[in-house]
């Protein structure tokens, strides 16, 4: 049971984040259908950019590793995270191809999108790449920096070191065909990878896109099978069952109600890497986790700066959260 919030954070050494910073054009109204989408909203996007925002709320200082076209948007980015505490140092500037776009329908439940990807995907071995993986404890990626090259060979490289250096690995599985060169199905090397993984947070769409119709547990029990040693799967208004390869158990939704779905992933990864730079196991984290992105669904605005922790986690009665159920 986690009963302080406030405590200091372990020694923690280095959150090395690896993946797409872009910018998202989210449709103004709610559709179901992306085409639908008459006007949309600029915001700054990217899991990773989201990810390292929410930390740097927390007191968390992780890195980044990603690609932005030297043009205003990727300029833009850059300024954003800068001006929100986030070290940019390690995002490369590309002259040739421009910022990465992704359009988003809003929705209440997981939205539809579209990319259009240029400089994420170019993402090189940066010269600095042992001091980057030296010291750091926990790696995170996605689909999208292993879904084309050269990107997929720059984080391969950087798991496989970082893995030798005893860093945790934590992947987010996002998978989705449209991503992958000439809509290769990527699924036989997502699952291939997934041996190496210490951490999977996967949505149920990720799931299905995965390993197709399963029941939820069976999603649970066949990534573990795969060699992931905890996982962690989202499921919406349902929410969310976690298991370390032992025991599963069930947490339900903290969002009383929903108004926006976009960066709520995000958040739960970041409140779970905020538990366990405390030393907190799975369960206690996934928790933490829960209650950031209900914060997320239930206020518009991705980026917003996120409460004192305590004042958020006291906010959705972390302490008391004792509804969990084994599966």
């Amino acid at each position: 049971m986690i009963t302080k919030f406030n405590d200091k954070v372990s020694t923690l050494r280095k959150i090395l984040i690896v993946g797409e910073l872009l910018i998202d054009l989210i449709s103004t109204n709610y559709v179901k259908e992306l085409s639908e989408a008459k006007n949309f909203e600029r915001r700054f996007g990217g899991s990773p950019g989201n990810i390292a925002l929410n930390l740097a709320d927390m007191g968390l200082h992780p890195t980044i590793l990603s690609r932005v076209g030297r043009d205003p948007f990727g300029k833009s980015i850059l300024e954003n995270l800068r001006t929100r505490g986030v070290n940019v140092e390690n995002i490369q500037l590309d002259s040739v191809n421009p910022t990465s776009f992704v359009l988003i329908s809003k929705s209440r439940e997981t939205p539809q999108f579209f990319p259009l990807r240029g400089a994420d995907k170019y993402l090189q071995i940066p010269e600095n790449i042992d001091d980057l993986v030296k010291n750091c404890s926990i790696l995170h990626f996605s689909s999208w920096s292993i879904s084309q090259e050269p990107a997929r060979a720059t984080t391969l490289k950087l798991i496989d070191m970082a893995k030798r250096a005893g860093a945790k690995i934590c992947f987010d599985p996002n998978y989705r065909r449209v991503l992958w060169e000439n809509k290769q199905d990527g699924t036989p090397f997502v699952k291939d990878i997934l041996k190496d993984v210490f951490l999977l947070k996967p949505s149920r769409d990720d799931a299905f896109n995965i390993c197709g119709e399963m029941k939820d547990e069976d999603y649970v029990r066949t990534f573990h099978n795969l060699g992931v040693k905890n996982v962690v799967m989202t499921l919406g208004k349902d929410g969310v069952v976690v298991s370390d390869g032992k025991k599963m158990k069930h947490f339900p939704s903290l969002a009383k109600h929903v108004v926006d779905t976009t960066g709520a992933g995000d958040a739960f990864w970041a409140g779970m890497y905020y538990s366990i730079s405390r030393e907190r196991n799975i369960f206690e984290a996934a928790k933490v986790g829960n209650a950031v992105s209900a914060f997320r669904l239930e206020n518009i605005g991705t980026n917003s700066p996120l409460p004192e922790m305590d004042k958020l986690l006291s906010r959705y009665n972390i302490e008391e959260l004792n509804e969990e159920e084994s599966i």
